[in-house]
């Protein structure tokens, strides 16, 4: 082609992406690694449950047999107090297991931080609210509700044959007194559980603390 002749026009565009294709880099698209899939919590604390299970059969246990022995060695008036003991000691931890739901540990904080005994002990029951109230409720409570109802029918028994009364109606007044004590006292327990949250569980961690050192419920130390 002559210096004085015109480009053509296909000329034109061949050179146009030339220096396209010189200036535009290559891109390598790539591939985004697969994110690990997260691993699904089971709905079930199958640790928590087997501790529980051992805990309760040993507590059960325990009980079943001191109740039995004082049933089999005092008389039927003592017999009738280990009764009502029984029926109170599952109020009792009814009561810690109501409270330790219902706490704020809004005011612990504060008399963790002066250095108040016992405080670190409540917040460390109240970190660990649902086990504490699974162990107050459901093991210790529902442990009592079974031996006392089994030492009311002994004790049924007991006193049909004492005065010469209607066994099956003795039974069945027993069962409906104990019962109706039990709900009635619990129902009473956890008003004043929910009202008075912070004084029950505050006076629960000074017990606590009289036997463990409270360094144990250090969180700090523990990091």
């Amino acid at each position: 082609m002559d210096s004085g002749d015109k480009p053509r026009p296909n000329q034109v565009i061949e050179t146009k992406n030339a220096e396209d294709l010189s200036v535009k880099e290559p891109t390598i698209d790539k591939k985004e690694k697969p994110k690990p899939k997260e691993k699904k919590k089971s709905l079930i604390n199958w640790g928590w449950t087997m501790k529980i299970l051992v805990l309760t059969f040993s507590i059960s246990f325990v009980m079943s047999y001191l109740s039995k022995s004082v049933l089999s060695e005092v008389n039927l008036w003592v017999a009738l107090l280990v009764l009502v003991l029984f029926i109170f000691l599952g109020v009792f931890f009814d009561l810690i297991g109501t409270a330790i739901m219902s706490v704020e540990p809004k005011s612990f904080n504060s008399m963790a931080a002066k250095k108040v005994v016992g405080a670190k002990t409540a917040l460390s029951l109240i970190s660990k609210a649902p086990a504490v109230s699974n162990f107050c409720n459901d093991v210790i409570g529902d442990i009592c509700g079974v031996i006392s109802g089994t030492m009311c029918s002994v004790l049924a028994v007991e006193l049909s044959s004492a005065f010469s009364w209607n066994e099956f109606l003795v039974i069945l007044i027993c069962t409906a007194l104990t019962a109706s004590l039990t709900v009635g006292a619990k129902a009473v327990g956890k008003n004043i559980a929910i009202a008075f949250s912070d004084k029950i569980i505050y006076a629960v961690a000074r017990v606590i603390c009289f036997f463990v050192p409270e360094r144990v419920f250090d969180n700090k130390k523990k990091k």
